[in-house]
């Protein structure tokens, strides 16, 4: 799986939930054939705030995350793209 195939994936499972922890991210990804460890959904979580597409608050000492106005156009832009141009393009 490339970086906007992930990408698509977390930004897609972000759009259906007000805000969630990476545990989480990574369950949800497994139940649409995404098995990564969570180490793994963590980094790219991370990476992806960094980006600007989410925003992260910590609650109760974990991190919980949410798609930012940014993340929410990038994933319609994602969205928009056929599937073989977001698999070329890293």
């Amino acid at each position: 799986m490339n970086y906007n195939q992930l990408k698509l994936h977390i930004l897609r499972v972000l759009s259906e939930r007000d805000s969630t922890d990476g545990t989480a991210v990574a369950a949800a990804l497994g139940t649409v054939g995404v098995n990564l460890d969570i180490h793994a959904v963590r980094m790219a979580l991370m990476r992806y705030y960094k980006q600007g597409l989410l925003c992260r608050e910590r609650k109760l000492g974990v991190y919980t995350y949410g798609l930012s106005e940014r993340g929410i156009r990038r994933l319609a832009w994602l969205d928009s793209t056929p599937q073989e141009r977001v698999s070329a393009a890293d």
